[in-house]
């Protein structure tokens, strides 16, 4: 039992040391630098933004892909023609979605950025 209150009294003395070097270093701490390049928070987020509507774009056009490949390998089955149709109807949707979103965003990033 003894034992316990003297670890846990050394751990409290350690994490208030901790504390006091931290205090001490305040004024020496380094900047973080944001690793795409930004200087404030809304070009990070504009950044963010845009990386993710690419991955989006790149997914929508790998369905497309998918379904062009599926309708043409369908050998004459409807269900495999209707899949590869439904799957290209959605890939087009889904880019052109895509793109109107694109298209918004840019629009308000630069309105807030101006």
């Amino acid at each position: 039992m003894k034992q316990q209150k003297n670890k846990k009294i050394l751990l409290g003395l350690i994490l208030i040391q901790l504390f006091l070097f931290g205090v001490a270093l305040a004024d020496e701490v380094p900047s973080i630098e944001d690793p795409l390049g930004n200087k404030d928070i809304s070009a990070l987020a504009a950044s963010i933004i845009q990386y993710v509507l690419r991955f989006v774009g790149v997914i929508a056009l790998v369905m497309f892909i998918v379904g062009g490949i599926t309708w043409m390998t369908s050998g004459g089955s409807a269900e495999k023609i209707k899949k590869g149709k439904d799957t290209l109807v959605w890939a087009i949707l889904g880019m052109g979605l895509v793109f109107f979103s694109y298209a918004i965003t840019r629009f308000i990033i630069e309105a807030f950025l101006k």
